[in-house]
This record gives structure tokens, C-alpha cells and sequence, in this order.
């Protein structure tokens, strides 16, 4: 791997160009299923450029309501600018075709979060979470049976999570009939 005058290899700088492409703020357990998933860079080289840009404060890491997750800082932006002319064109064609493949699966991972965990006597307390970036909008427990119904739960919250806030929010701002009288 060859360096640049700074120390700076390619690695880190196609970490931070996919960061910027991406346009969300992955936990490093993301960005590696990214660079993974698409064979972008090995494991460990990915995890070193991470680490190595977080000390030199080119990533930031900040809390969210779905984990640790990692932003540019205008020294990394200001970084990524200046070398990155110096990687090769095919590279960058791939993190943006990816990025792009990547960015719906992504945002849905961080904004659409559930955990499951057995409570006694077998059955399954099931927290469902909607956030935004400031933090939660809507959180529901539920007691489920079973591991199958807890996980299926879990599988449908995704998709299903804008539908049911909707509906939780004209159910709240309607009054019954009934009351009005």
C-alpha cells in the first residue's frame, strides 16, 4: 500500500469518501457490513483506518439513539478534499455505486431499531424504537409468546414503523365522538 507525502493511504481516504457518500452516520458495525458486504477492503485494514482516522480526529464518533456512529470533521473533510484525487477512478466509481445500494438499508438500520429478550416463563419482551438523529420519536413495548412472534415483530418493525407511528398519531390527535357530546 503505498502512502501519501503525510502518511495518509488510500485506505483512509476511500473510508472517509465512503462516509461522505453513505450521507448518514454508521456505527463501525455498519461500515464494516459495508465494506464487507461489497469487498471494498479487508477487515482489519478497514478497522485500522478507522481507528487511525478517529485519533487523528479526521472521524468523529458520536452517540445516537441507535450506538456509536461516525461523522466526518471539517479536518477530515478538509483531508478528503485535498488527496482525493489520488485514488484511482474504478475505486471511487465502486463506493458511489455501492453507497447507493447501501445508503436505503442504511438509513432504515438507523432510524427503525427493535431488541428482544426473553423474560420469565418464556415469553418475549420486544422493544420496538423509531429515531430521528436528536433521538427517539416512538418506543413500544410489547410481550410476545414466543421467539417466532418476537422475531417476526422485529422483522416487520422496519418496514411497518412510519404506518403505525401515522396511525398512533391520528389516533392521539382525534377526538371520539362519542367524547365530543
Amino acid at each position: 500500500m503505498a502512502f501519501f507525502e503525510d502518511g495518509f493511504t488510500k485506505d483512509k481516504i476511500v473510508v472517509m469518501y465512503a462516509l461522505q457518500k453513505l450521507a448518514a452516520e454508521p456505527t463501525r458495525e455498519q461500515m464494516t457490513t459495508f465494506f464487507g458486504q461489497y469487498d471494498l477492503m479487508p477487515f482489519f485494514e478497514l478497522q485500522s483506518a478507522v481507528y487511525e482516522l478517529e485519533e487523528g480526529g479526521f472521524l468523529a464518533a458520536v452517540p445516537r439513539p441507535y450506538g456509536q456512529a461516525y461523522c466526518l470533521t471539517p479536518r477530515g473533510k478538509d483531508t478528503l478534499a485535498m488527496f482525493i484525487e489520488r485514488v484511482p477512478q474504478s475505486k471511487l466509481a465502486q463506493v458511489d455505486a455501492f453507497a447507493d445500494a447501501y445508503r436505503e438499508k442504511l438509513r432504515r438500520q438507523t432510524q427503525y431499531a427493535s431488541f428482544a429478550e426473553r423474560t420469565g416463563g418464556g415469553a418475549f419482551r420486544v422493544t420496538l424504537k423509531a429515531m430521528e438523529l436528536d433521538g427517539e420519536i416512538l418506543r413500544i413495548n410489547i410481550l410476545l409468546p414466543d421467539e417466532a412472534s418476537a422475531r417476526l415483530a422485529q422483522k416487520a418493525w422496519p418496514e411497518r414503523a412510519p404506518a403505525i407511528y401515522r396511525t398512533i398519531l391520528a389516533k392521539l390527535g382525534k377526538e371520539d365522538s362519542d367524547e365530543a357530546q
